[in-house]
């Protein structure tokens, strides 16, 4: 075997290790039917250079036996201090707010600035004279009024905060100052949007409907979140984002109304490579480093994995105990 064989079988090894716990990482975004127009609405208002969106579901989530389990995780972190401030303001986005798209934008590592759509039942009103009351930061933009809420809400200026503004009596939308200037612009049509991307377009289709919770991540986000699960205790050996170059993307919905179920479909730039890294995926599995130091039922998850690969996809479906969801944060 020659050397540059041998180079090429560890990156494609460390590319493996590097996506499978990418996956693992996936199913802990904020924290996948019933309808969800609001994820095909979110492709015609986020901004053409979304890298990753997150949809969920919150009505039916919150019927869910497991809720209680899971409700910190949906609303723990920026987005629970968020939603904190709103419930200071009249409105409790956990009561109020049905459906709910979060996005990224910019570069993806490190950056945990999030935007989004929120459907519900909201009161203007009541926010808006909280607001006046007590002289607290918002400026126009737009057409809309946007409110400040965070660090800056007590000031004029609002620097730092998080923003939102309610583009109806059933919809907000949120974010930075400058992502959600950006949303309001591609949803006028001033700026190009999401739906310019097909490949957006026919991901959310696919996706749409399929579970309580799902999401997109674009290469370089499943880059990134690799690199942020192996900085827990594992030094990559090369960098992530070259290992990455292959996977276009990373499709994946969780169900967590009665047990943990997810699907996860890693788009690749050709079904060789998906061949490839379904293999290796499998091989991973299979090895005593995949469950070494887990516990007895992370380790029942990992062997009970479905891998296989589908053209230029490669396929991952594993279930288990709501309770996991701990342990994957890790």
């Amino acid at each position: 075997m020659t050397f540059c064989m041998m180079s090429k079988r560890a990156n494609l090894r460390s590319l493996a290790f590097g996506l499978f716990v990418a996956i693992l990482g996936a199913l802990l975004f904020p924290v996948k039917i019933r309808g969800q127009g609001i994820a095909r609405n979110a492709l015609s208002s986020f901004p053409a250079d979304t890298h990753q969106l997150v949809y969920t579901n919150l009505d039916q989530l919150r019927n869910s036996s497991q809720y209680p389990k899971i409700r910190q995780r949906l609303f723990g972190g920026q987005l629970g201090s968020f939603a904190d401030f709103l419930r200071s303001a009249g409105a409790d986005p956990e009561k109020d707010v049905d459906e709910v798209v979060l996005g990224w934008r910019g570069a993806a590592a490190g950056n945990t600035e999030f935007f989004g759509l929120a459907n519900g039942h909201f009161e203007p009103d009541r926010v808006r004279n909280f607001f006046t009351q007590r002289r607290l930061s918002s400026r126009d933009y737009g057409g809309f009024r946007l409110y400040a809420c965070g660090s800056g809400a007590g000031s004029r200026e609002g620097g730092g905060s998080l923003y939102f503004t309610f583009l109806s009596s059933s919809s907000a939308a949120f974010g930075a100052l400058s992502d959600l200037k950006a949303l309001l612009d591609a949803r006028s049509g001033a700026s190009p949007a999401l739906d310019s991307n097909s490949s957006f377009l026919n991901w959310e289709a696919e996706l749409e409907g399929s579970a309580p919770q799902w999401g997109v991540a674009t290469g370089r986000s499943a880059a990134s979140e690799a690199a942020r699960w192996l900085a827990g205790g594992i030094k990559p050996p090369v960098d992530l984002g070259a290992l990455m170059s292959p996977v276009e993307a990373a499709l994946y919905s969780i169900d967590l109304t009665d047990q943990l179920s997810t699907h996860v479909s890693v788009v690749c730039d050709r079904a060789e490579t998906a061949a490839a890294l379904a293999q290796i995926l499998t091989l991973w599995r299979n090895s005593p480093a995949a469950t070494a130091n887990s516990s007895a039922s992370l380790s029942a998850f990992l062997r009970g994995m479905d891998i296989g690969a589908s053209g230029s996809r490669v396929e991952l479906s594993g279930s288990g105990p709501v309770d996991l969801l701990g342990e994957l944060g890790r």
